[in-house]
């Protein structure tokens, strides 16, 4: 099992929900952090959390992780003062559900430029600095249950978090000979921020219910930063949170009439549900 005391760990989207549990855990077990996150003042709570549990915050800085000369200096600050990462953790990510009648093309941009560029630009700047040290290392990457299977209404966020899912299992065979290792986390129901600020094109008041509902049935953030810190102790490659959602994935890998069926029944269910007002 791998240990992590003192290892160097950089964590996006570290001011809420995933990426906050795990910087707090991770802290606690005396992990050498890097943090970023757009949020400045959660950022800062978030820091002020692990110094106060005695962890170490070695370098914070609030971004926008879909800007890539903001994540290339980071990076440049980083190599420059603490050398290369031991571990690299990509939480940071927005939602949007909707049909694709209902996107505009900055829909579409936005999107991209958090949940695919985000993880790109972390990847570009911090990995090559890791395979030129040969320490090894993990990579972690947050994606979705819309990663793995064909979510209605996720069009651009399933675009997204499938490509993830595509360039971890690259990487993983990639990384290998470099002892680089890899692992994608596909959360199902997770009560985090993201519940506040996903954007549904759709009724708010159906929408305002749903959330509700979803948030009954989610676990936490602190739950998933568990799973996430023993895929990266055991080098686990991909992590699925929930059992409903292993259990459609399983049915779409063996079974796929009855995923055919059940995929088709929540797509007319959500249309039903969700049937824009005008």
């Amino acid at each position: 099992m791998r240990e992590l005391r003192n290892k160097k760990v950089l964590i996006t989207g570290a001011a809420s929900g995933i990426g906050r549990a795990t910087a707090i855990a991770m802290g606690k077990l005396g992990c050498r952090l890097f943090l970023t996150d757009i949020n400045e003042d959660d950022l800062k709570k978030t820091v002020e959390v692990i110094a106060g549990a005695g962890g170490t915050v070695c370098l914070t800085r609030p971004f926008d992780v879909g800007n890539y000369q903001a994540m290339a200096d980071f990076a440049k600050d980083v190599h420059a003062e603490f050398g290369s990462l031991d571990i690299l953790i990509n939480v940071a990510g927005i939602a949007l559900f909707s049909q694709i009648e209902d996107m505009s093309h900055n829909d579409w941009e936005k999107v991209i430029k958090v949940n695919l560029w985000g993880v790109i630009h972390g990847l570009e700047c911090f990995v090559p600095d890791m395979i030129r040290a040969g320490n090894g290392g993990h990579i972690v990457t947050i994606s979705s249950t819309a990663g793995i299977i064909g979510l209605p209404w996720h069009t651009v966020y399933a675009g997204t978090k499938h490509a993830l899912v595509g360039m971890s299992e690259v990487l993983r065979y990639d990384l290998k000979k470099h002892k680089i290792d890899v692992s994608v986390v596909c959360p199902g129901a997770v009560n985090t921020g993201l519940v506040k600020t996903v954007e549904i094109h759709a009724d708010k008041e159906i929408t305002d219910k749903t959330l509700a509902h979803f948030l009954k049935r989610a676990i936490t953030p602190e739950k998933v930063a568990q799973q996430i810190i023993s895929a990266i102790r055991n080098r686990k490659f991909i992590v699925i949170t929930s059992f409903d959602i292993k259990l459609l994935f399983f049915f779409k890998k063996y079974c796929f009439p009855i995923y055919n069926l059940v995929m088709l029944t929540i797509s007319r269910v959500t249309d039903k549900l969700f049937k824009k007002t005008v």
